[in-house]
């Protein structure tokens, strides 16, 4: 029970607290053969996918965030030993978003808090991303006597898609 209360609390937070203005999309990779990985992943596809408003599940290269998965289980009885590592995709660059390892006694328990953990990684990222792109904005603005264009993600705030320095003191600095 504390930990289904635990996940609620984190996806509470993350789909409120998120400034994620378009889905994130995700390819969970996972060694089919495998009984234990072929165990948790599918749960952990199923959790991802159950939260449209943040995530798709993709199959293909079209992807914003790739997650390793990996479980592995001695016998029927033992527990399952997972982890997972996450990569952020950004052209055709990748950044390191996050990564945990678990240990519980079930599949269901295994992918439960490996999503609660690709939800902080990913509110973490969007929170650090945030505050870099208003760096950026205002940097520009500090830089320059003309405009400088808006990160899309800020454009929904300050309702427009270029800014002088002007503009962007009369609406008030954005908070990260």
């Amino acid at each position: 029970m504390k930990n289904i209360l635990a996940f609620a609390a984190v996806l509470l937070f993350v789909t409120t607290a998120s400034g994620q203005a378009a889905q994130i999309k995700v390819r969970i990779l996972y060694d089919t053969t495998d009984a234990a990985s072929s165990a948790v992943a599918p749960l952990l596809i199923q959790k991802i996918a159950a939260q449209p408003t943040l995530f798709t599940v993709v199959n293909s290269n079209e992807r914003n965030l790739s997650i390793i998965v990996d479980c592995y289980i001695e016998s029927a009885n033992d527990s399952y030993s997972c982890y997972y590592a996450a990569n952020k995709w950004q052209g055709s660059s990748q950044a390191f978003l996050g990564g945990l390892g678990v240990v519980t006694r079930s599949a269901d328990d295994a992918a439960t808090a490996l999503f609660t953990s690709i939800l902080v990684a990913v509110e973490r990222w969007n929170s650090i991303d945030r505050r870099m792109l208003i760096s950026a904005l205002e940097n520009c603005l500090a830089l320059t006597k003309s405009s400088c264009t808006v990160p899309k993600s800020l454009i929904p705030e300050l309702k427009v898609k270029s800014i002088n320095l002007s503009q962007y003191d009369r609406t008030g600095r954005l908070e990260p």
